[in-house]
């Protein structure tokens, strides 16, 4: 047998002897347990289920202790301390440099493994960001590209061994703290995005005051409802993307944990791992595109269809005097 070819040999292998090998692996795994006492409890109690913590834990305080209002889901505390998710979450980082030096250390015509890797989910997602937003979007792609797989391999840490389980080590995406500077970076972004193509005609979609060539009436209801109500949804959309990844990877961490604790065997908790891993990945692809789909909508503000529909117009005088010229 080949190097090459073992991995297709793998799916080769009868279905008796692959259910023996496993059923052999849970047994093993069971009777470990049992010696050394670390057998779960039937049925399970609560202290048996690990919770996971809403958020990071302090691994290390530089001022400050006390907490300032503590009782139900939340607590907030003034300490300025660095905490085990950002502590995880530099690791992330660190993984992430340390593969790009990797796989542009020999860059090649003919690439390698890593490399090729590389350049097939870079083509990926600038195709994808193309199809969205037209070619003009693509030069945002090292924030969605760093967006996405930051959030991606912050999600599937819950696979480590001992992430979550020691105090050291804590899920980034599992801390909303996280989600909520990864949902500012993006506001900030495309606001910015915004401003730069539109200039100041970018306010207009919360201070409308053209609106009032089109009558008082019109005017009024612009300024005083229409663009409270858009400035007002600008800011939700930080929420909802804190929230959504938070709750999806929090809430995913509870599951297993639950379902470890109710299936006796281990391997029963597999496919439930495979389901998390697929939500990991659709969580972070959801939050990179929503600022993405944010940052189009930016750059098609009124202060852009404004300035689009004056040149449009001055397109369409020069046209018209053509004729009277020649």
């Amino acid at each position: 047998m080949t190097t090459a070819s073992w991995p297709a040999r793998l799916f080769e292998l009868p279905t008796r002897g692959v259910l023996a090998v496993v059923a052999g692996v849970n047994l093993l795994a069971i009777l470990i347990a049992a010696v050394t006492g670390n057998l779960p409890n039937w049925p399970p109690e609560g202290a048996d289920i690990h919770v996971a913590d809403q958020t990071g834990t302090p691994i290390f305080t530089f001022a400050g202790h006390d907490n300032i209002s503590s009782g139900g889901p939340i607590t907030i505390w003034n300490d300025i301390s660095i905490s085990n998710s950002i502590f995880t979450a530099w690791l992330v980082m660190a993984v992430l440099v340390l593969l790009a030096i990797l796989a542009t250390a020999r860059l090649s015509e003919q690439p390698g493994r890593l490399q090729n890797l590389f350049e097939m989910v870079i083509q990926g997602l600038a195709d994808f960001m193309r199809e969205a937003g037209g070619p003009g979007v693509v030069r945002f792609l090292p924030l969605f590209g760093s967006l996405f797989l930051f959030a991606l391999l912050c999600n599937w840490l819950f696979i480590v061994p001992l992430m979550g389980q020691i105090e050291l080590l804590h899920p980034p995406t599992a801390d909303y703290h996280t989600n909520l500077g990864l949902a500012l970076t993006g506001f900030v972004w495309y606001q910015a995005a915004g401003i730069r193509q539109n200039g100041l005609g970018y306010f207009t979609r919360w201070v409308n005051i053209p609106a009032f060539k089109e009558g008082p009436l019109v005017g009024v209801v612009m300024l005083i409802f229409v663009g409270p109500i858009e400035f007002a949804s600008e800011l939700f959309r930080i929420l909802t993307l804190t929230l959504r990844l938070w709750g999806n990877i929090w809430g995913g961490e509870i599951v297993l944990s639950v379902l470890s604790a109710l299936l006796f065997v281990p391997s029963f908790v597999l496919p439930f791992v495979g389901l998390e891993l697929f939500i990991g990945f659709i969580q972070a692809f959801v939050f990179a595109f929503l600022v993405l789909l944010y940052i189009i909508l930016a750059l098609e503000s009124h202060g852009g269809e404004e300035h689009e529909a004056h040149d449009a117009q001055q397109s369409e005088a020069h046209n018209e005097a053509l004729p009277i010229a020649a």
